[in-house]
């Protein structure tokens, strides 16, 4: 079974998340991407905050790759963006 994800997105912290069910961390980056274009659009939104959380044991926490990074650190480290997957 591959592992459950979800992108959680803050609209002017400290506001409750909005949660995006994705299938990869290729497809999270993408949608975090997407969101953030629609944010800046946005003279009402001041700030916001992203992640990417992996469902483990019953419980939600914060996605790492294997070699510890983030779902930011892993984009950057593989260049993933909306064109590209890795």
């Amino acid at each position: 079974m591959s592992e459950q994800l979800r992108v959680y997105h803050i609209q002017n912290p400290p506001n409750e998340p909005r949660w995006y069910v994705v299938a990869s961390p290729a497809e999270g980056i993408r949608k975090i991407e997407e969101l953030a274009a629609v944010d800046l659009k946005n003279r009402d939104i001041w700030g916001n905050v992203f992640g990417l959380c992996v469902l483990e044991d019953g419980e939600w926490s914060e996605w790492y790759d294997n070699e510890g990074d983030n779902i930011d650190d892993w984009a950057e480290k593989n260049e993933v963006t909306r064109d590209h997957d890795a």
